[in-house]
């Protein structure tokens, strides 16, 4: 009975293969206290894919495409398909969900403009409170200032 490994090396890794190409270096990729994150093949793979599909590729690669004076003509070079669309909407920041990968000449979403009150008609700014009232929106009242009272010493009665 053979055995089969489910993770190859780099020697048995096919470079041509977007699953493969980045897939020996993705093993065991370094954490916290000098530890090795231990990832199932089948996300490896696919994270492999993404990074050709990014554009990347390995040197040993990029030597196979050289000619006889170590030249390679940028059009034997891998082409980028996908890219990065940050948040069209929402916080900008690593969680937001709507940050995504896109096929690369995917066009940019329309960027959501938040309208400056302060430049609104009083008419346009009792429209916007409105629409904010009948979708539930509470204004929270201002804070009012303190009713707390201090006491001096002398006000204070010490019977039991």
């Amino acid at each position: 009975m053979q055995k089969t490994k489910p993770m190859p090396s780099q020697a048995e890794c096919n470079p041509g293969d977007p699953e493969e190409h980045f897939l020996w270096a993705l093993r065991n990729m370094p954490a916290f206290a000098g530890s090795g994150v231990i990832t199932h093949s089948g996300f490896l793979r696919k994270w492999s894919k993404h990074l050709w599909e990014a554009g990347f590729a390995h040197r040993d690669y990029l030597a196979s495409l050289a000619d006889e004076n170590g030249n390679i003509h940028v059009s034997k070079l891998p082409e980028q398909q996908i890219k990065f669309q940050e948040a069209f909407r929402g916080p900008q920041h690593q969680y937001n969900g709507a940050a995504r990968w896109v096929r690369a000449d995917e066009p940019e979403p329309e960027v959501t403009v938040i309208p400056d009150i302060r430049q609104m008609t009083q008419q346009e700014n009792w429209a916007l409170a409105y629409q904010l009232q009948a979708a539930g929106y509470k204004i929270p009242d201002p804070p009012q200032p303190s009713k707390a009272r201090v006491f001096e010493e002398s006000e204070v009665s010490h019977e039991q």
